[in-house]
This record gives structure tokens, sequence and C-alpha cells, in this order.
């Protein structure tokens, strides 16, 4: 499979993961809050949601990264470049619009700093 293959696989792949950031915000937010993170008080069931999005969408992307790794044997920047435009531009959209930007920011981030850990440093030409 040449590069251009790989980048539009990429490409596609980060839109998929983009569009499961909504998802995820709204399954964590369907999610009922423990009896005893309730019972700290403040802003805890705050803190509870916005750190669940962070889990989900740090393993999603994980995942996501890894079986791109273990189908095409590397992740390079360009592949990662591709993987992160949609997601970036989702966010873009997001700010313009108005809509709930602070949790797409809560899913976003975290996606990419593991795409960027886990992907390869070697360029191949």
């Amino acid at each position: 499979m040449d590069n251009l293959q790989k980048n539009i696989l990429s490409l596609l792949a980060g839109c998929v993961l983009s569009y499961s950031f909504i998802f995820i915000i709204a399954e964590v937010a369907a999610m009922p809050v423990p009896l005893l993170i309730q019972q700290i008080g403040g802003d805890s069931a705050f803190y509870y949601s916005n750190v669940l999005i962070v889990v989900f969408a740090s393993l999603l992307s994980s995942i996501f990264v890894i079986s791109f790794r273990k189908a095409f044997l590397q992740f390079t920047r360009l592949n990662l470049f591709y993987f992160s435009l949609p997601i970036v531009l989702f966010l873009i959209v997001f700010l313009a619009l108005s809509l709930p930007f602070v949790s797409m920011i809560y899913a976003a981030i975290p996606s990419l700093l593991v795409a960027t850990l886990l992907s390869n440093n070697v360029q191949k030409i």
C-alpha cells in the first residue's frame, strides 16, 4: 500500500474519531454520577464527567493508533498530520458555531497527545 492510501486512511480514521467524540460526550453526560462522588460536594460531579471524557477519548485514540500501526507497520508524522487534521477542523467548526467547545477540548487534546506519543519519528520516503 502506498503512502497516499495510508494518508487517506489516516484522514478517514481522524474523521471517525472526531465524530466519536460526540458519542463519548453524549454517553458520559447520560451516565449517573456515583453516590460517593456526589457526597464529596463541590464541583466533583463536573470533574468526574470530564475525567471520564478524557479517559475514554484517550483509550479510543490509542486503539485507533495501535491498530493502524499493526495494520500498516508504521504511523509516521505525515499520517499523524492527516489523522489530526479532521479533529482540529472539527474543533474549529465547534468554536465557530458556538457549540459545546470545552467538552470537545476535553476529548480532543488527550487523543491528539496519545496519537503524537505513539507515532513513529522516522519518515519513510
